[in-house]
């Protein structure tokens, strides 16, 4: 027979009941096969190379085209420059040439024209007289200044050249020692006409002179737009 239990008075029952202490739970660590383990590690390693060299091969080719680009372009760059000096060399080397045919032509027309003034030093002056006579064939009177050596050659023709053109005036003719060879100056009471050879070798060089420099200009303008 067990014995009684014991009435303990101490023991408060208006107490609320003591609760009960937590239990620790340790839970439990997965744990996975040895040789499963070391297969897992040996893909993850050789997914971890392969996606490593993938990187650097696209990495590489980056670079390398990168490299190319540039490079291309330096040598794009080279052959524009090479371009553009041998563009300016040509056009200088052609306005060379230019000036250089066009001095031989101005010297050609210089010996042609000294040689038609020796062979006949009155053809241009007796041209002259022609034109102006036409519209002023009502003027009173008119003078022909001319070299000395020619103003005795050139009166036959000029009565010729009078009658041919209707003028009923009177033509003066006077040698002047400041007058060139094959040159003249013809006056009339409200005007004159003057035929001289060396201002007008000077107007032509004037003229060649101005075409090259706005040539040059445009040039200089042009190399300086593309810069």
């Amino acid at each position: 027979m067990a014995a009684p239990a014991r009435f303990l008075f101490d023991k408060d029952f208006a107490a609320p009941p003591v609760p009960p202490k937590p239990v620790e739970v340790v839970p439990e660590r997965p744990t996975i096969d040895l040789e499963l383990h070391l297969a897992e590690k040996a893909a993850a390693e050789a997914r971890g190379r392969e996606a490593g060299l993938a990187a650097g091969r696209i990495e590489g080719r980056q670079s390398a085209e990168v490299r190319a680009a540039e490079r291309l372009a330096e040598e794009a760059a080279v052959l524009v420059a090479s371009a553009r000096a041998l563009l300016a060399a040509l056009d200088a080397d052609r306005t060379a040439l230019e000036k250089q045919a066009i001095d031989l032509a101005l010297a050609a027309a210089r010996k042609l024209s000294a040689g038609l003034i020796d062979r006949e030093p009155t053809a241009a002056i007796r041209a002259v007289l022609a034109e102006c006579l036409g519209p002023l064939r009502k003027a009173p009177h008119m003078v022909l200044r001319l070299a000395p050596e020619h103003a005795e050659q050139i009166r036959a023709e000029v009565d010729r050249i009078a009658r041919e053109n209707g003028f009923d005036g009177r033509i003066v003719i006077l040698g002047e020692p400041d007058v060139r060879r094959g040159d003249c100056r013809i006056e009339w009471a409200d005007g004159g006409i003057i035929r001289d050879g060396a201002a007008l070798e000077a107007a032509v060089d004037d003229a060649v002179a101005r075409y090259f420099a706005a040539r040059d200009a445009a040039a200089a303008a042009e190399n300086g737009g593309r810069t």
